[in-house]
């Protein structure tokens, strides 16, 4: 049994022509959009989708984006310089101390008192339960 090949021309042409409406997806005139930031990630999603079409072509017709024809690095993103310090070992050094100072006690802890001051309460007889019958 056979499976059909598919013609990757006519559907590369169609998945540009649908993909291309993303261009104009953000609402031109609004200030917090950069707007050749926006131009910028859609023109690389439209290379990374005819950069898949390529290799789904089966015989090579397809050609391949010119972004894609030199080596760029890793996804063209630069190598970050801070790399190499996340391979060192960690480096320790020893924190200082806390300042900590005395907690105050109010007068409930306050032991030069009589006791009877400490168990005083007082009672709002509207509130309190003990006066409601």
């Amino acid at each position: 049994m056979d499976i059909p090949q598919v013609d990757m021309l006519a559907v590369s042409k169609n998945s540009r022509v649908q993909r291309n409406l993303i261009l104009g997806y953000v609402i031109p005139g609004l200030k917090i959009v950069d707007y050749n930031d926006v131009i910028r990630i859609d023109q690389y999603y439209l290379d990374c989708q005819k950069y898949r079409d390529y290799y789904r072509d089966p015989y090579g017709k397809i050609p391949k984006p010119e972004r894609f024809r030199q080596y760029q690095g890793k996804c063209g993103v630069k190598v970050d310089k801070s790399f190499g310090d996340l391979l060192l070992p960690p480096s320790w050094q020893v924190d200082r101390k806390p300042v900590v100072y005395p907690a105050e006690y109010g007068h409930p802890m306050d032991s030069r008192k009589s006791y009877r001051t400490l168990l005083m309460g007082t009672y709002n007889p509207i509130t309190h339960t003990g006066f409601k019958r």
